[in-house]
Parts: structure tokens; sequence; C-alpha cells
């Protein structure tokens, strides 16, 4: 017996429609990974959560919260449904990675089905 696969890695001819929207999502994520755009203060802010930066989540800054206020109090949250996941926490400015994009999406906690760290610690 054998299996037919739609494609693999290295088929001939062109994308399927759906692979061509994966790899264009991921490579926008890339993108934005690499170039992230400046925070002005304003406005949903992708936040490095761990020490190595490799996850990213979004957050929203406190209302009132002063543009170059250094800690920021933010509230993080759902990438997608927008609700709270933490209560206010202090971020320093280091941590804040840029301005949060949609791509930013895949390499958050959330859409990974986990949950935060329980000491959760963004001062440092």
């Amino acid at each position: 017996m054998t299996a037919r696969f739609r494609r693999c890695g290295h088929g001939t001819g062109p994308l399927h429609p759906g692979d061509h929207r994966a790899v264009t999502e991921f490579t926008a994520m890339l993108t934005a990974r690499q170039r992230p755009a400046p925070w002005t203060g304003h406005g949903d802010v992708a936040v490095r959560i761990t020490p190595d930066g490799r996850g990213l989540e979004r957050g929203r800054p406190a209302d009132g919260q002063q543009p170059d206020a250094d800690p920021v109090a933010l509230v993080l949250i759902h990438p997608d449904t927008e609700t709270s996941l933490t209560g206010m926490l202090h971020c320093t400015r280091a941590r804040i990675h840029g301005a949060w994009t949609t791509s930013y999406r895949l390499l958050t906690r959330a859409l990974a089905g986990r949950d935060l760290p329980a000491d959760l610690n963004l001062t440092v």
C-alpha cells in the first residue's frame, strides 16, 4: 500500500494556495522579528518574556501611561481575543521588542496553548 501525500518539501510544481499562504505568513513573521517597528509609546507592544528573547507576548500599556516612562506599566493580553492574561506588570524598556504586529502571534504562548510562567518578572 502506498500513501499519497499532497506535497513534500522537495515536490515539483507550483505551491498549493494553502502552502503559499503559510509560507507568506512565516516569512512576514521572520521579517518582523528581525526588523521590528519601533514602539512610540502608544498602542500595543511586543514584549520579550524570556531572558533569551525567543518568545514574545502582546502587551497593552496602562491608560494614562507616559510614552517615555521606564518601567512601563502594562497588561499582557491574548493575541486574538484581547482578553487579559495577567494583572498589571512593570516592564523595563529593554524587554520591549517593538510595536505589536499580527505577524508576532505565531511566537506567543497563548497560540501554542501554553500558560505564562507563574514567576513572571519583567523588571530585569
